[in-house]
C-alpha cells in the first residue's frame, strides 16, 4: 500500500476541473451547479421549473393582454360593455386580471419553493463536504494543499451566506432572462431587426458586466479571501478568550485592532478595484445600449406617426422594449450567482477528488441505539518493512521498520524526538498509509479495523461539549449508558469530577457556554483516559497512549501509565513516551531510531545490553536524581 497515490489522486482530481474550466469555464460550473441542485431538490425541481416559467412568462402575457384591452376599449365605449362589440374588452380585462393574479400567486409560490431549495442546496453542500472529509480512512488527503484550499474557499463562501441564496439568485436570473427573451419575441411583430438590435446592445453590456463580475468573484475567492481570512484571524485575537490573556498583559489590543482594520481595508480595496471594470468598455457598452434603444424607439415613433402602428400595438411594443433589459442585466443576482457557480465547481472538484472514498449517505446518520457493552478481543499488530515519508520531506521518517506485537502484550515505544514514534502510531491507526510495506491489525489493514482501536493522542481533543460526550466518544453506543460511563470515568481516576460538576454528565466542559465548567490539565487527562477506557467497553482490542501526559510531571505520568496497564490487562496496549522511567513496567520495550526498530526487549534486558536505551535511561535518571535532591520523588 502507498500513501502517495491517494494524495496524488486527490490533487489530480481537484485539479481536473481546472483544466476543463480553462476550455469551457461556464459549462463546467453550470454542470456542477445543476448537479448539486438535482441531488438537493430531487422531484421538487419539476414544480420549481413550472413556477419559474409562470413567473417569467406571465408578465409578457400581461403586456399582450394590455394591448388587447387598449385595442378593444373604443368599441366597448361606443357600443357598450354588454354588447357583442364590447365582449373583447371584457375578455381582455378578465385575461389581464387573471395574468396579474397568476403572476402574483406564481411569485409567492416560487418564493416559498425557492426557500426550500435554498435550504436543501446548502444541506447537500454540507453533506457532500462531510462525505469528502469523513470518507477518507486517513488524514493525508485532507492535508493536501489543493484540497485544503478548496475546503477553505467553500467555507468562506458559506460564511458570507452564498449557499443559502443560490436558488434565489438562480431563479432571479432565469426569470429575468426568460422575461427578456419573451419581450424580444413580441418585438418581432414590429420589425424583424428590432429584437436583434436590442439583444446585441444588451448582450454587449451584459458581457462587460459579466467580465467585471467574474473578476470580482475570482478575487473574492482567491486574494480577497486570503486577506479576509487574515483580517478575521486578527479579529479573533481580540475577541476570543484564547489570546485574551497575552493581549492584555502585553498591551496588544490597540495594535491588533489597527492591523485588523488595515487587513480588512486592503481586502476591500482589492475587491473594489476588481469590480470597477474598465471605464472605456463600460462607456462603450452603455453607448451600444442607448443606440439600440434610440433606433428601435425612433422607428416605433416614426411608424406611429405614419399610422403604421396603432395605439394598442405602440403600448405593447414600448413595454416590450423596456422589458428587454433583463436579457443583459439582472442586478445583484448575477453577482451572487457567479459566487454560487464557483462554490458548486469547488464542491464538484472535492467530490471528484474523494472518488471511491465517499461514504454512503447512510454513514452520516446518527448512531444506532446503544448495544450491550462488551470487552473487545485483544488485537495482534504486525508491520512488515514499512516505509513512510511526509509530503515535502526528502528523507523517510520510517524506513524498513518491522514489528510484531502479539495479542494481549503491553508494549512501550521509545526514542529520541523525531525518531518516528508518533508516525508509527498514526500508521497503526490508519491515519496514513505507508509508501511501502504492510501494516495489519489482526491480519487486516487498519482502515478495516476501525472500532478495534482506542487511542489518546498527545494533542487529544478537548471537546467543548458535555462531559457525557467527552467520555462516550470512545464508544458511541454507550452515550446514554450512565453506569458504563461512570465506571470508565472512575477507573480513570475522575470519579470526583462527576460529583463536582453541577450539571453532572450534561455539564459542558467550557465556560464559554452557560452553566459550563473549565477543567484543569490533570482533569482533562482523566477524561481522555476515560474515553479510551470506554472504547474497551466496546470492541477495542488495541489501546494506545501517544505521549498524552507530556504536560504532567514524572510521578503523575508514571501513576497514569500504571493505572492504564492495570485497567487494560488482557488488551494489547502500546505506550509512547519520552520519559523512560514511566514505561519501564511495560512487558516489552522497543527503541525507534533512524526509522527502524534498533532495540527490543524488557527493561532489564535492555539495561543489561548497555545500548541506546540504557544510555538514554541512565542520562534521564541522572537528571531526575539531581532534581530529586530538591525534594522531588525520583522514579528512575
Amino acid at each position: 500500500m502507498s500513501a502517495a497515490p491517494p494524495v496524488r489522486a486527490a490533487r489530480s482530481a481537484v485539479g481536473a476541473p481546472e483544466g476543463r474550466r480553462a476550455r469551457f469555464p461556464g459549462l463546467a460550473r453550470w454542470r456542477a451547479l445543476l448537479g448539486l441542485l438535482r441531488r438537493a431538490a430531487g422531484w421538487r425541481l419539476a414544480p420549481w421549473g413550472v413556477l419559474l416559467l409562470a413567473a417569467a412568462l406571465l408578465p409578457t402575457a400581461s403586456i399582450l393582454l394590455t394591448g388587447a384591452l387598449v385595442a378593444a376599449v373604443p368599441a366597448a365605449v361606443e357600443h357598450g360593455v354588454g354588447s357583442p362589440a364590447g365582449r373583447p374588452a371584457v375578455l381582455a380585462l378578465a385575461g389581464l386580471v387573471l395574468a396579474l393574479a397568476g403572476g402574483s400567486v406564481a411569485s409567492t409560490a416560487l418564493l416559498q419553493a425557492t426557500r426550500t431549495i435554498n435550504t436543501r442546496f446548502a444541506l447537500e453542500v454540507y453533506r457532500t463536504l462531510a462525505r469528502v472529509t469523513l470518507g477518507s480512512a486517513g488524514v493525508a488527503p485532507l492535508e493536501d494543499p489543493a484540497v485544503a484550499d478548496e475546503l477553505q474557499r467553500v467555507q468562506e463562501a458559506e460564511r458570507r451566506g452564498v449557499l443559502w441564496q443560490t436558488a434565489t439568485r438562480l431563479s432571479g436570473v432565469v426569470v429575468g432572462r426568460l422575461s427578456g427573451a419573451a419581450a424580444l419575441v413580441v418585438l418581432l411583430g414590429f420589425r424583424w431587426w428590432a429584437p436583434l438590435l436590442l439583444a446585441a446592445g444588451w448582450l454587449v453590456a451584459g458581457r462587460v458586466l459579466a467580465k467585471g463580475t467574474e473578476r470580482g468573484v475570482h478575487l473574492d475567492a482567491s486574494e480577497g479571501a486570503v486577506r479576509q481570512r487574515r483580517a478575521e484571524y486578527l479579529r479573533s485575537l481580540v475577541l476570543e478568550p484564547g489570546a485574551a490573556k497575552e493581549s492584555r498583559v502585553f498591551g496588544l489590543g490597540r495594535w491588533m485592532v489597527g492591523r485588523y482594520a488595515d487587513a480588512w481595508q486592503e481586502a476591500l480595496r482589492l475587491m473594489w478595484a476588481a469590480r470597477k471594470g474598465r471605464p472605456g468598455h463600460t462607456a462603450a457598452a452603455s453607448l451600444a445600449v442607448l443606440a439600440a434603444h434610440a433606433a428601435v424607439l425612433g422607428a416605433l415613433a416614426a411608424a406611429a406617426a405614419r399610422g403604421e402602428v396603432g395605439v394598442a400595438a405602440l403600448v405593447v411594443f414600448v413595454q416590450a422594449v423596456l422589458a428587454s433589459n433583463s436579457v443583459g442585466l439582472v442586478g445583484d443576482e448575477q453577482w451572487w450567482l457567479g459566487q454560487s457557480l464557483r462554490v458548486a465547481e469547488r464542491v464538484a472538484a472535492l467530490r471528484a477528488g474523494a472518488g471511491a472514498r465517499l461514504l454512503p449517505p447512510a454513514a452520516l446518520l446518527p448512531p444506532p441505539p446503544a448495544a450491550p457493552a462488551r470487552s473487545g478481543r485483544a488485537v495482534a499488530v504486525r508491520l512488515d518493512e514499512v516505509r513512510f515519508t511526509y509530503r515535502g520531506r526528502g528523507e523517510p521518517v520510517l524506513d524498513g521498520l518491522s514489528l510484531e506485537v502479539p495479542a494481549g502484550q503491553s508494549l512501550a515505544v521509545v526514542g529520541e524526538n523525531g525518531a518516528g514514534k508518533s508516525t508509527l502510531i498514526k500508521l497503526l491507526c490508519g491515519l496514513y498509509e505507508p509508501d511501502a510495506g504492510r501494516v495489519a491489525l489482526d491480519g487486516v489493514p487498519p482502515a478495516q479495523a476501525r472500532g478495534r482501536v482506542g487511542i489518546i493522542f498527545q494533542d487529544f481533543v478537548r471537546y467543548k461539549l458535555p462531559l457525557r460526550e467527552n467520555v462516550a466518544f470512545g464508544h458511541l453506543p454507550l452515550l446514554h449508558d450512565d453506569a458504563a460511563l461512570e465506571r470508565a470515568l472512575r477507573d480513570a481516576g475522575g470519579g470526583e469530577l462527576l460529583e463536582r460538576l453541577a450539571g453532572g454528565w450534561d455539564t459542558v466542559l467550557s465556560r464559554e457556554f452557560e452553566g459550563g465548567a473549565d477543567l484543569s490539565g490533570g482533569e482533562w487527562q482523566r477524561v481522555a483516559l476515560a474515553r479510551a477506557l470506554a472504547a474497551v467497553h466496546g470492541d477495542a482490542g488495541l489501546l494506545i497512549l501517544d505521549e498524552p501526559t507530556a504536560s504532567l510531571d514524572v510521578r503523575a505520568e508514571t501513576e497514569l501509565f500504571e493505572r492504564f496497564l492495570e485497567l487494560t490487562r488482557g488488551i494489547t496496549t502500546i505506550l509512547v513516551s519520552h520519559r523512560l522511567s514511566s514505561v519501564r513496567r511495560a512487558g516489552r520495550i522497543v527503541v525507534v531510531h533512524g526509522g527502524r526498530i534498533v532495540e527490543d526487549g524488557t527493561h532489564d534486558e535492555l539495561m543489561r545490553a548497555g545500548g541506546r536505551y540504557a544510555r538514554m535511561f541512565s542520562l534521564q535518571a541522572e537528571r531526575f536524581a539531581a532534581a530529586g535532591s530538591g525534594g522531588e520523588v525520583v522514579h528512575a
